[in-house]
């Protein structure tokens, strides 16, 4: 294979075992993440008047709009507003940037499309320009940091070498160099950057196997429709898995941005003969019910979206709350480790679930520890004792650290 030299492993996502560098509810912050919520509202068209603007930390302001993914929807909702000179031009720059990121993003989709079609290889647009095109009606008002394609994994290897050939970087971090690691992600997805630095996430399921989900039971592929792009034609989901993909993604993420319960929110606004019998019947099969429901009533009590009552779940109010204690908070992504498992013990219906999100968690191996040691795919059995082992080992030297920096503080 040739293509352009790159570094593996450059894009590096969470490992979600491990505890993260991450900005913790400060009680004293409220008036900016209110004024923020109020706003993502007014964008959503509520009629309500935004709060008192004396008294906002602007900056502090803009730092949560980016951490939450909404400040396209704070430049729209303010540009009418009284606010800072020097504030409305930050917002208008982070818009401009917003817009140009996703024509950038809808080309290198079109690209993608084109060269897909021409090797005979299906595939599915997730999110990113045709989510932001369907729920708002235009490109830039829906913050994405990359392109996320669903394709059938038998189709993986193929792909791989076709995206480097033609100058992709796999920044991925694989086991050993061959098609068997390619299908080992414990994600179900890779990644690589296009030739014009944008990136895309290729997944084969929508959501991980250790993450329990209606899509146990639905590949994404049985209902699909087409969009236009730039003069192509470009598949997605239909509108029912597209809600249940939502609500899957952000309920596996602890709702963290407010941007994943906007779109909610926004669906439900431009999506109103949903078919909701099948939507809960699906849902209750894989015993998922619980995800579906915690984002319909995070955009209907947050944000005000029109939305059915679905079956009370104690628990789901409960997660509410955390989720929305945690956004007035002035919280920004990502939880903390601990707080995260916590959470999503509790989401996960049954205990089956929960068990395969433990073992998913702290057994199933992470590209952390393919960077830490390369082993053939004859002994990649070995990565399962690793993988605990090495967070032990970590979690032990840190702990270390803090003990050896509290006893210099003492003496």
């Amino acid at each position: 294979m040739s293509g352009r030299e790159c570094k593996p492993g450059a894009k590096r996502k969470r490992d979600s075992a491990q505890p993260q560098e991450t900005t913790q509810p400060k009680n004293e912050l409220t008036r900016e993440p209110q004024f923020l919520l109020a706003a993502v509202r007014r964008f959503l068209g509520s009629e309500g008047a935004l709060p008192d603007t004396a008294g906002i930390d602007w900056p502090v302001l803009l730092q949560l709009s980016d951490a939450h993914a909404v400040t396209p929807m704070l430049y729209s909702a303010l540009r009418d507003a009284p606010i800072p000179q020097s504030f409305a031009e930050h917002l208008r720059s982070r818009f401009e940037n917003s817009v140009r990121q996703s024509l950038a993003q809808s080309g290198e989709l079109a690209r993608l499309a084109e060269l897909f079609e021409k090797h005979r290889i299906s595939f599915v647009a997730l999110k990113g320009p045709m989510l932001s095109q369907y729920l708002y009606g235009m490109l830039g008002t829906r913050s994405s940091g990359d392109i996320d394609v669903l394709v059938r994994p038998e189709d993986i290897p193929r792909i791989r070498n076709l995206l480097v050939s033609e100058g992709y970087c796999l920044t991925s971090t694989l086991h050993w160099n061959s098609d068997l690691a390619c299908l080992r992600s414990r994600d179900e997805e890779i990644h690589f950057d296009s030739p014009r630095n944008v990136s895309i996430d290729l997944h084969w399921r929508l959501m991980p196997r250790y993450s329990a989900s209606v899509f146990d039971c639905l590949t994404g592929w049985e209902s699909l429709r087409t969009l236009p792009l730039a003069g192509r034609e470009i598949q997605t989901l239909a509108p029912e898995p597209l809600l249940l993909f939502l609500c899957a993604h952000g309920a596996k993420h602890m709702f963290e941005r407010l941007g994943w319960i906007c779109d909610i929110a926004r669906f439900l606004q431009v999506t109103p003969d949903l078919d909701w019998a099948g939507i809960r019947a699906q849902s209750r099969r894989a015993r998922a019910l619980r995800q579906l429901s915690l984002g319909v009533h995070l955009a209907a009590g947050l944000l005000g979206a029109p939305a059915p009552e679905l079956e009370h779940d104690l628990q789901v109010e409960r997660l509410a709350k955390t989720v929305e204690d945690r956004l007035l908070a002035g919280a920004t992504p990502p939880a903390e480790a601990a707080e995260s498992t916590r959470y999503s013990l509790r989401l996960l219906e049954t205990s089956s679930q929960r068990l395969r999100y433990l073992a998913g968690l702290y057994v199933t191996p992470s590209e952390a520890e393919y960077r830490a040691l390369r082993l053939p795919p004859s002994l990649f059995f070995l990565y399962y004792p690793f993988r605990p082992i090495r967070l032990l080992w970590k979690h032990a030297i840190r702990r270390l650290k803090v003990s050896s920096c509290g006893h210099r503080l003492r003496t």
